[in-house]
């Protein structure tokens, strides 16, 4: 089983390789869980295109705690207190 420092390098590097398709500046690590049966949840967060903004867009990765690739990613949307 992969720990979770790998699991985020294989984010990391599933974005790398789609870097055609995928914003890939200043991606920065979110979060990470743990969830059964044996996978990784990963969030990175990249600058958002917008020019004059510091928004940023959030991917969720999950990733197969056994074999140690990638099996989905979403758009992951905030909530945001109000």
């Amino acid at each position: 089983m992969i720990d979770v420092k790998t699991a985020v390098r294989t984010a990391v590097k599933y974005v790398q390789e789609f870097q055609d398709y995928l914003p890939h500046t200043d991606v920065r690590l979110e979060e990470t869980e743990f969830v059964e049966p044996n996978t990784w949840l990963i969030t990175l967060s990249f600058s958002a295109d917008y020019p004059f903004t510091a928004a940023r867009s959030y991917k969720e990765f999950r990733i197969d705690a056994d074999a140690g690739h990638v099996m989905s990613m979403k758009v992951r949307q905030l909530i945001t207190a109000k």
